[in-house]
């Protein structure tokens, strides 16, 4: 969807062309010999969406998408200075609204991630809730 630097990314010729006229798809594009190699090796096709998913180069997967939540909590919890203002500021409420959609992603995501990324999600989760306990219980005081 975007490039590298965040513009809008440009769809490819071929694209372009199926999105225009739906009814002429890949048929006279190439020759029905082709079409029986790619459809025999479904493997391939599959093998290559993922490895595309979490290319580093892409700029985001799902750990880049875990740091982002939690850099976002971090701000929320005064930690980390927003970046359009450079200043600290606390909104515990914000916060609990972090921790709780990574708490979501934690049970909606339970079996299907890799080793890595079951621990990011575990350590961001622990961190932002022990600062979160903290800051509420100083705030009670």
């Amino acid at each position: 969807m975007f490039t590298t630097e965040g513009e809008v990314r440009v769809p490819l010729q071929p694209e372009q062309g199926e999105q225009a006229s739906p009814q002429k798809q890949e048929p006279p594009k190439t020759s029905p010999e082709e079409k029986p190699k790619a459809s025999q090796d479904p493997s391939q096709h599959e093998e290559a969406e993922p490895t595309g998913e979490q290319d580093p180069s892409q700029g985001v997967n799902f750990a880049s998408f875990l740091l982002s939540l939690a850099t976002t909590g971090m701000v929320h919890l005064g930690e980390i200075p927003e970046p359009s203002t450079g200043q600290k500021t606390e909104d515990l409420e914000a916060a609990r609204q972090m921790i709780d959609i990574l708490g979501i992603l934690k049970e909606k995501t339970e079996g299907n991630l890799s080793a890595e990324e079951s621990q990011l999600l575990e350590n961001v989760l622990y961190e932002l809730r022990t600062k979160f306990m903290g800051k509420s219980k100083a705030t009670k005081l």
